[in-house]
C-alpha cells in the first residue's frame, strides 16, 4: 500500500486528483494539507462522510511531512509552491506527483528533474491528457504510420478562464503566485502533447498579450515552434475565447489527423480521404467512453502508484515536465524580445 500525503485542497485536487488516487487499489491518502486548516477539513469531510478512512488535515506541508513519512505526496498547490514542496517531499523520501505546469520556470524545473534523479524518486508531472481517449488513439496512429510521416500539427485549448472553473481562487491571475496566465496554465497541456506526438522542440517564436480580461497575466498566446525533426507547428491558449475548444490537426506525407471539432470527434484519413485502416471514427470512439472525464485522471494516477512500484514507466515525467515548461517559457521570451528561442534554454 502506497501512503499518499497531499498538498493542496483546490477545485482540481477535490474533483479530480482525489477520486482518481481513491480509485487506485494499492493507494492511501492518509493526509491533506492546505494554507488554511478550515480548508483542508472541509475537502476531507466533503470527500469522507464518515470519519472511517478519512486524512489527517494539516495547514503547515513540513508538520505533514514529519508527521506522517508518507511514501508519496500530490503537490496540487499554486504553482510557485511547486518547486519548493517537491524538493522538500523528495528530500524526505517521498516520491512526487505535481499538478502542471510543474513549475514557474525552466530552471525551478530543472532544480526538481535534478533532485529526483539523485534521491533515486518517481517524480510525474499531472498533465493527464496524455491519457485521454483521444490522445492515445492518434499516439497509436502516429506510431503506427496511418499518416506517414508527421510534418505539421495545430495544437489549441482555450476556455473562459479559471474564474469560471475554481471560482475564488485568485491565484492564478496574480503573477507573483501563478508565474504566468493562459499560456502557461492552459499551454503547457498543448505543448506537452505537440513534443509526445511530434518529438523534441528546438526553436520557439510566439506571442502572449492580455485581450480580454482585467488580469495581471495574459488571457491569450500563441507560439509557432520547428521540431527537432524539420516538422513545425502552431500552439495557442486563450482564457478569453468561449465556448471551451480542445483541438488537434497533424498533417503527414500520407494523410491526416483532425481532432476536437466538436469535443470527443475525431477523424484519422488517408490522403485520398478514406479512414485510415483501424482508426475509423467509429473504431477510436469505441476505446472508450466520452462521458467519463475523469478517466484520464484514473490512468495518470494508476501510472504513478505503478512506477512507485516499478510496474511502469512514469509518464509524464520529470523531464517530459520540464521540455513542456521550457517552451512556454521561451513563449514569453520571445514575447518580450520579438526574437525566436531556441531550446533547451540557458539557465
Amino acid at each position: 500500500m502506497i501512503r499518499i500525503a497531499i498538498a493542496g485542497a483546490g477545485a482540481i485536487t477535490e474533483r479530480a486528483h482525489i477520486p482518481a488516487l481513491r480509485g487506485v487499489a494499492d493507494a492511501q491518502i492518509v493526509a491533506l494539507q492546505s494554507r488554511t486548516a478550515d480548508k483542508a477539513e472541509r475537502v476531507a469531510r466533503a470527500l469522507w462522510p464518515d470519519d472511517a478512512g478519512r486524512p489527517k488535515t494539516y495547514s503547515n506541508f513540513d508538520d505533514m511531512l514529519a508527521r506522517e513519512r508518507p511514501d508519496a505526496v500530490g503537490i496540487f498547490t499554486p504553482n510557485h509552491l511547486h518547486c519548493e514542496f517537491t524538493v522538500k517531499a523528495l528530500g524526505a523520501g517521498a516520491h512526487v506527483l505535481v499538478e502542471k505546469p510543474m513549475a514557474p520556470t525552466a530552471a525551478q524545473a530543472r532544480k526538481m528533474v535534478d533532485t529526483a534523479a539523485k534521491a533515486g524518486r518517481v517524480l510525474m508531472v499531472a498533465m493527464q491528457r496524455r491519457f485521454g481517449g483521444i490522445e492515445r488513439a492518434i499516439k497509436d496512429a502516429l506510431a503506427s504510420g496511418a499518416i506517414g510521416t508527421p510534418n505539421f500539427i495545430r495544437a489549441r485549448l482555450s476556455h473562459g478562464g479559471p474564474q469560471a472553473w475554481a471560482p475564488g481562487q485568485k491565484w492564478f491571475t496574480t503573477a507573483s503566485e501563478a508565474g504566468g496566465g493562459a499560456m502557461l496554465d492552459l499551454g503547457v497541456h498543448v505543448a506537452d502533447l505537440a513534443i509526445w506526438f511530434m518529438g523534441e522542440i528546438d526553436s520557439v517564436s510566439g506571442q502572449v498579450a492580455t485581450l480580454a480580461k482585467q488580469i495581471e497575466v495574459d488571457d491569450t498566446g500563441a507560439m509557432v515552434v520547428h521540431f527537432k525533426s524539420g516538422a513545425i507547428g502552431v500552439v495557442d491558449a486563450s482564457w478569453s475565447s468561449m465556448p471551451p475548444l480542445s483541438a488537434i490537426e497533424i498533417y503527414g506525407s500520407e494523410g491526416r489527423v483532425m481532432a476536437g471539432y466538436p469535443r470527443n470527434d475525431i477523424s484519422i484519413l488517408k490522403s485520398d480521404g478514406n479512414p485510415a485502416p483501424g482508426f475509423s471514427r467509429e473504431e477510436v470512439i469505441s476505446r472508450f467512453d466520452p462521458r467519463d472525464f475523469l478517466a484520464p485522471s484514473r490512468a495518470l494516477a494508476e501510472n504513478f502508484i505503478a512506477a512507485i512500484q516499478g510496474r511502469a514507466q512514469p509518464s509524464p515525467d520529470g523531464t517530459d515536465g520540464l521540455r513542456a515548461v521550457e517552451a512556454i517559457e521561451a513563449c514569453y521570451r520571445s514575447s518580450r524580445t520579438g526574437s525566436r528561442i531556441n531550446l533547451p534554454l540557458d539557465s
